[in-house]
């Protein structure tokens, strides 16, 4: 039977709020580690640098700080989120503090190897792997391969997990003092496309449901939505335009929106049709008329073209 913590975690697991899955386990991971000793908090080894403390508590704010999920519906994870970057600003001051008033360390260097007290030269392969060692634990250089994995990690997510990516973008970023290099604006580019593609798949989903109730108004803000997150997509253009019309928005607006469809599919008889009409509302009678004849090349029986172009002659 699952204990009262297990099943606690559980309903937070299962709350409908704007968060996957993989960010809620990390959330909730770092809220049970609130209780502990500052360097646990951070995710540090006592005895780390002030400039490790200061990194971890740098990547920690990227993903942990309330304000990065600004506008999201975060329901008992915003309390969590601010519990969470209130702990580790204290951490971080904390340790900053005991850091900076703590005695230097010994400057005394490491016991000569027996082959230089004898006067031989240590073999070549035993002089790479300790400079190889050293290079290792470079801060700098650990650093900029942790980055460059994250990088990497970020491009295979970017197609099916972009908010994934993204974060995974933002650490590496972090590591790498804040500049992007290499392929990450790329990745980054490409995952935020994504994103786009998906969000917009999302409102023309919204736009659907309301022009199934007949509230064109919010059909029209859906579709717009959809068209303003994918550019290049002729469905969402032509939806937009249509509604925006029909539900006396902007004809301004509307034109913008028919006109983009049309450039983006010039066969699409319908937006063909949307755009005429528009133009002869806002009296652009000539460009109506082209728009018109464009239309009966693709269908010459059509009665609604027809009868548009009796209006603008």
């Amino acid at each position: 039977m699952p204990s009262g913590t297990d099943r606690t975690q559980d309903d937070a697991l299962s709350e409908a709020v704007d968060l996957d899955l993989d960010r809620k386990r990390e959330i909730l991971a770092r809220e049970a580690l609130l209780g502990r000793d500052d360097w646990t908090v951070l995710g540090l080894r006592p005895g780390a640098s002030a400039e490790a403390v200061k990194l971890a508590y740098f990547e920690a704010s990227r993903l942990f700080h309330p304000d990065r999920y600004f506008g999201k519906n975060l329901g008992s994870y915003r309390g969590r989120l601010e519990r969470i970057f209130h702990r580790l600003s204290e951490a971080h001051e904390t340790l900053t503090e005991a850091l900076r008033h703590a005695p230097p360390p010994r400057t005394t260097g490491p016991p000569r190897p027996a082959s230089a007290r004898t006067g031989t030269a240590p073999p070549e392969d035993a002089r790479a792997d300790e400079r190889r060692a050293r290079l290792a634990r470079h801060p700098y250089l650990a650093s900029k391969a942790r980055a460059g994995a994250l990088v990497e990690e970020a491009q295979r997510q970017a197609q099916t997990a972009p908010e994934k990516a993204l974060h995974l973008l933002d650490q590496a970023r972090a590591l790498a003092g804040g500049q992007q290099k290499g392929r990450a604006p790329a990745v980054e580019a490409e995952a935020k496309q994504k994103l786009a593609s998906k969000r917009a798949d999302d409102e023309m989903l919204s736009g659907n449901d309301a022009a199934r109730a007949g509230d064109a108004a919010t059909a029209a803000h859906a579709y717009s939505r959809a068209s303003e997150l994918d550019p290049h997509r002729a469905d969402a253009a032509y939806e937009a335009a249509w509604w925006v019309f029909k539900a006396g928005g902007h004809l301004a607006e509307a034109r913008h929106l028919a006109q983009r469809a049309v450039s983006l599919r010039p066969d699409h008889l319908k937006s063909q049709l949307i755009l005429a009409e528009i133009c002869i509302r806002m009296g652009m009678g000539s460009v109506a008329r082209r728009h018109l004849e464009a239309a009966l090349k693709l269908d010459p029986r059509n009665a609604e073209a027809k009868a548009l172009l009796r209006q603008v002659r």
